[in-house]
């Protein structure tokens, strides 16, 4: 069965990878909180420590956004599950559909603000230490 033409394989198949680089990024950020703490110890100006407070929000903000998404996208395998046992349901097929422009919008866009969160990190980092 198709449905915006990939394949319920190819949906389970995108599902599964997304899983897998959401668990990822939830140990990628331990370890980032793991430096932070580092310069929390070590530099206790007004700027820096308000610079580290911006990285720990963002840090929460992700483990937030990671938590809801991975969430959705758990709900949308479950959908999927649904609609294979009723393959004719064209309502079923609609909210499957849109769920999943949805969702894939949130992950590709996620994708980019935490390479940048990352990036944008390391390069504060690499100056404080």
């Amino acid at each position: 069965m198709i449905i915006n033409n990939k394949s319920i394989r190819e949906l389970h198949f995108d599902h599964e990878l997304w899983l897998n680089e959401m668990a990822f990024w939830k140990q990628e950020i331990a370890v980032l909180d793991k430096y932070l703490a580092a310069v929390i110890v070590s530099l206790t100006d007004k700027q820096t420590r308000g610079e580290v407070d911006h990285f720990e929000n963002q840090f929460t903000i992700q483990r937030s956004f990671i938590n809801s998404l991975k969430h959705d996208v758990k709900a949308q395998e479950k959908l999927i599950a649904e609609l294979e046992k009723d393959i004719n349901n064209r309502k079923l097929q609609q909210k499957k559909a849109d769920d999943e422009y949805e969702i894939r919008d949130k992950m590709l866009t996620n994708q980019k603000l935490y390479n940048d969160l990352k990036s944008s990190f390391k390069n504060w980092l690499s100056n404080k230490l």
